[in-house]
């Protein structure tokens, strides 16, 4: 496979193929039409061959293209092989899980499920690593991890997820802002504010905190942001409002910003997911969180 070609779009490509249809495919791999589209026009750029005929009802194969869904299926399963057997092969040496987490998730909870994993497992190396905003799977998207500790909802189609805690869901306003001497705000006080984003990514995890289900245009994004730090430093320079976790008040709070709760707006949550076929070592970290999700 050349560099320049991904798993994702060759995934993205063989599902157009089963569907026959932009959207039914978007639907199933939970993204949307438009970056459907633009990931299979990028393969056949790679490919350099037209691999498919689109018309305003259906999505047909041009030869080329069904030359290329054959072999790349077969390269793919060949590749999902290779990644389960390399895995359980290393596993069975060293007894190590990757642990991925997206800033600010589980800041209380994820110390504890580890330390508590590594008190019942001591013989198993756990790995935990980060991942900022563009990747709010935290890793599990492209199977880089075991399990990842996130915010829904991520958009994953066959994903396992345990609930850990929920908090409530607040506004980050710059000191000064003409809402910032509030107690408490409605979503219909913020809808019309510059807002900072997180980077597009698949899924419906941007549109989630760009509160979109309320409203009826676009939202107003001024400007991207990849990590907490990044989005604190615009909204106190006063580029825009963000919409975060009421955690973020007592772990990430500086002069120059505010947190206000939204009153109407049910709480984010903070889960422990992982794709079910994936290893008994999972299955204990499973254990463990349901009895720390239980205590809270």
């Amino acid at each position: 496979m050349p560099l320049s070609i991904t798993v994702r779009q060759v995934e993205a490509f063989l599902a157009v193929c089963e569907e026959q249809h932009f959207s039914r495919a978007a639907a199933r791999l939970c993204v949307s039409p438009p970056w459907l589209s633009q990931t299979i026009k990028e393969l056949e750029r790679h490919v350099g061959v037209r691999l498919l005929e689109r018309t305003t009802r259906s999505v047909v194969l041009t030869e080329a293209g069904t030359v290329f869904a054959s072999l790349a299926g077969r390269a793919l399963s060949d590749l999902d092989n290779a990644v389960a057997t390399t895995r359980s092969l290393a596993r069975a040496d060293t007894q190590s899980l990757s642990l991925g987490y997206t800033i600010g998730a589980g800041l209380e909870i994820l110390p504890r499920l580890v330390r508590t994993f590594a008190a019942q497992y001591p013989e198993v190396h756990v790995a935990t690593v980060e991942f900022d905003f563009a990747d709010p799977s935290a890793g599990l998207r492209d199977r880089k991890v075991d399990a990842a500790v996130v915010r829904p909802p991520i958009g994953l189609a066959g994903l396992a997820s345990l609930d850990l805690l929920a908090e409530p869901r607040v506004a980050c306003l710059p000191e000064g802002h003409r809402l910032a001497g509030r107690a408490s705000l409605q979503v219909a006080d913020v809808l019309t504010e510059p807002i900072i984003a997180a980077p597009a990514s698949p899924g419906p995890w941007r549109d989630y905190w760009l509160l979109t289900e309320y409203r009826a245009t676009a939202a107003p994004v001024v400007a991207e942001a990849s990590t907490f730090e990044a989005e604190l430093h615009m909204v106190a320079r006063g580029e825009g409002i963000s919409i975060t976790a009421t955690s973020a008040s007592r772990w990430y709070t500086r002069p120059g910003i505010v947190f206000i709760p939204i009153d109407d707006l049910e709480p984010c949550r903070v889960a422990l997911a992982w794709w079910p076929e994936d290893t008994p070592l999972v299955a204990g970290l499973v254990s463990v969180a349901t009895h720390l999700a239980g205590a809270n």
